[in-house]
This record gives C-alpha cells, sequence and structure tokens, in this order.
C-alpha cells in the first residue's frame, strides 16, 4: 500500500513538469503564441476609418489560426488605443516593443500618428505594417506600407477624370498632411493634362458645416469636386452638397462603401471613387471573402478599401512569420516581407523589396443609383510603387 502511495505521490510530482516541460515552468516553444501588437483608435476622430482597418487585419490574423497558425503556434494580438491622438501612438507603440515584447506592430490611419510612430520603431528596431493609403512621401526600413500612394492611384484618377468629366477642378481636403501633399500633386497632374484649379479649401477635421464652401463651390463653377474629406466630415460634405443642388461632380479618393451607407444613395449617386479595392470586385476569393466578412462584423461596416488594407496588412505578416526562420525575430520577419507576394480578395499583390510599399491595383467605381459602386476602370495589373 505504501508503495503505490508513494507511486502516486511521485506521478503528481512529476504533473507540472509534464505539464510545463522539462520543469522550467515554460509552456514548450512550439507552443508559445507570437505576440503582434495592434494599434488603431477605436474612439475619436479618425475611429470611423479605423476600426474598418481594425477589423480587416483582426479577420485575417484570426483565419490564420484557424487554419494552424504559424507552425503550430497561435498569433496573440496585444491591441492599443491611441484615441486618435498621434503622440499618444507613439507612447502606445513604444509600450507594445518594450513591454508587450511584440514581434511586429500593424496599424495606425493618419499620416501624422504614423509619422509620430516611425522614428519610435526606427530606434528600437521594430517593424510597423501601415495598412492605409497615404501621400508616398516618405520611405523607412522599418515600415511597410500597403495601402496606394499617389503614383498607384491619384495620378491616374485625375489623368481619367480629365479625359472623361471635364477639366476645372475645385479641390477640397480636410487641414492635415494627406490631403495637402495629395492636391499638390494634383495641381502639378493637372497642368501636365490641361486642367485647372477653380478653388481650393481646407476644413478641419470634423467640420460638418460647408455652407461657405458650398458658396465658393457655386461662383467657381467647377466640373469636378476633388476631395479627401474624410470621416464625418465626408458625409456631411456629400448631403450638404446634395441638397444644395449643385451639379459638379464629386470625385473622392477617400470615400467607400460603409461611409457611402451613411451618405445615402441620394446624395452620393453617380460620384466617382477611386481606390485599389471594391466589394464588388469579381473573383472567387473576394466572394468568399465579402461572404465571410458579413457574417464575422454585424457592426455596420462594409468591406471596403479600409478593410481590405488591415486584411492585406494581416496576410503579408502571416506569410512573412511562416517565411521567417525564427518568427520571434523581427529582423528576419521583416526581411522575409521584401518582395512577398499574397494572393488577396483584390488580386494577387506583392511588397517591393527596394522600397517596402505594396504593388497594387487601381481601380475607378461610380455610385449607381441603388448605391451600388460599379467598377468602370480597373488596371490590367498591379502598379509597382513609386515612393
Amino acid at each position: 500500500m505504501k508503495r503505490k502511495l508513494c507511486a502516486l505521490a511521485a506521478c503528481v510530482a512529476m504533473l507540472p513538469c509534464l505539464l510545463t516541460g522539462c520543469g522550467n515552468g515554460k509552456a514548450p516553444a512550439g507552443q508559445k503564441p507570437i505576440k503582434i501588437g495592434l494599434l488603431y483608435s477605436l474612439s475619436g476622430v479618425t475611429s470611423v476609418s479605423e476600426k474598418q482597418l481594425y477589423n480587416g487585419t483582426k479577420l485575417a490574423i484570426d483565419q490564420i489560426n484557424q487554419s494552424g497558425g504559424i507552425r503550430g503556434r497561435q498569433i496573440e494580438t496585444v491591441f492599443a488605443d491611441y484615441a486618435s491622438d498621434p503622440a499618444k501612438a507613439a507612447d502606445k507603440a513604444r509600450k507594445l516593443i518594450l513591454d508587450d515584447k511584440v514581434t511586429a506592430i500593424v496599424g495606425t490611419c493618419s499620416s501624422s500618428a504614423r509619422q509620430a510612430v516611425k522614428p519610435v520603431v526606427e530606434q528600437y528596431q521594430s517593424l510597423l505594417i501601415y495598412p492605409q493609403s497615404y501621400e508616398g512621401q516618405e520611405h523607412s526600413k522599418n515600415i511597410v506600407y500597403v495601402g496606394c500612394i499617389p503614383n498607384q492611384q491619384a495620378e491616374i484618377f485625375v489623368n481619367w477624370l480629365l479625359k472623361n468629366t471635364g477639366k476645372k477642378f475645385f479641390l477640397i481636403g480636410c487641414d492635415f498632411i494627406y490631403p495637402h501633399v495629395e492636391n499638390t500633386l494634383a495641381k502639378q497632374y493637372l497642368a501636365a493634362g490641361g486642367g485647372s484649379v477653380v478653388g481650393e479649401e481646407y476644413v478641419p477635421y470634423g467640420s460638418t458645416d460647408f455652407s461657405s464652401v458650398l458658396n465658393k463651390i457655386k461662383t467657381s463653377n467647377p466640373d469636378i469636386i476633388y476631395s479627401e474629406l474624410t470621416g464625418d466630415s465626408n458625409v456631411a460634405f456629400y448631403k450638404q452638397y446634395g441638397a444644395y443642388g449643385l451639379k459638379a461632380t464629386i470625385a473622392s479618393l477617400t470615400t467607400n462603401e460603409t461611409v457611402l451607407k451613411a451618405i445615402g444613395t441620394q446624395a452620393s449617386k453617380g460620384s466617382y471613387i477611386c481606390v485599389d479595392y471594391f466589394k464588388n470586385v469579381q473573383n472567387d476569393l473576394n466572394k468568399k471573402f465579402v461572404q465571410t466578412y458579413a457574417a464575422t462584423y454585424k457592426d455596420g461596416t462594409e468591406p471596403s478599401y479600409a478593410v481590405m488594407g488591415g486584411y492585406n496588412a494581416g496576410l503579408f505578416l502571416g506569410e512573412a512569420l511562416k517565411k521567417a526562420n525564427d518568427p520571434d525575430s523581427t529582423q528576419q520577419v521583416l526581411a522575409a516581407l521584401k518582395g512577398l507576394k499574397i494572393d488577396s480578395p483584390s488580386g494577387e499583390i506583392s511588397i517591393d523589396a527596394s522600397n517596402n510599399h505594396a504593388a497594387l491595383y487601381c481601380r475607378i467605381g461610380q455610385v449607381g443609383d441603388n448605391g451600388e459602386i460599379s467598377v468602370i476602370y480597373q488596371s490590367e495589373k498591379t502598379i509597382a510603387p513609386k515612393p
């Protein structure tokens, strides 16, 4: 009897070792999750856009985990909300790197937030995967840029509009980095293509009263309202513009399917949008993606270029983690991203090894009478980024 009790006691004593792996109190290396930081604002003025980016990134990572993870290891996301404040974005990034020990960070939305995080990831030799379209005036060996830049979007859009809609442009945007740079470039494209700028206005982010701007538009009589308004300002402008009875066509770099739901069909029909992805892109992978997104997220968001930017960022990261010999090594993951190709619902896309930007498709859509976007132009192949 005593022998049996001793044997049982020995087994019980060995149990923690069996569960934790060789008595060191840690899980076996193959079972340890790979930590990834998600740095988005789910509060504050940019939260409308960032919720879509977050959803896309989280969906991609969840799908990777559901399909077995990274060689049997799960990806653990550590979320940080920087509340639309660039200074907080830098602080949160520093904490993710130093305290949470993440391999990489996916996130930020505005250029001011990205620029605040840039010196942090460079100082600590970390990695930021930036999912949003931006003005393209940057390069960092510690940042991978997944969204459109001007030569993949605005340059093509302006030239298409000049050819198909009219020559006189009224430029409008919220008063931050992206609209100012985009409109500076638009003036260059217009000058080269025989167009002209008849007005240019910037409003504080979140502005919702456009009465004075609408009077200026009426006086200048443009053919095209070329817009980089975002968030609540975007929605308010479309609605007030439609009620004002002006005839110029709105052409936007920043409107998407989620925003269109808030604007409504009456105010948005006939307008143009140029981005890399629409939910009506015709391929089997995208059809499945749209169905999955609708079943997963019931928060009022729609599959959009913002969602796809976040999703592609997650897909690129997942493939790089698989490719790296050590997925906990930021430098190995960063190296694995260079030249990497993925099959996305947007099509096959890749990271340019020379500048860390994505090669993407350009698509122009028009909002129909039913509120849906019809793709009326699509580049034959991906466009190499030229930041």
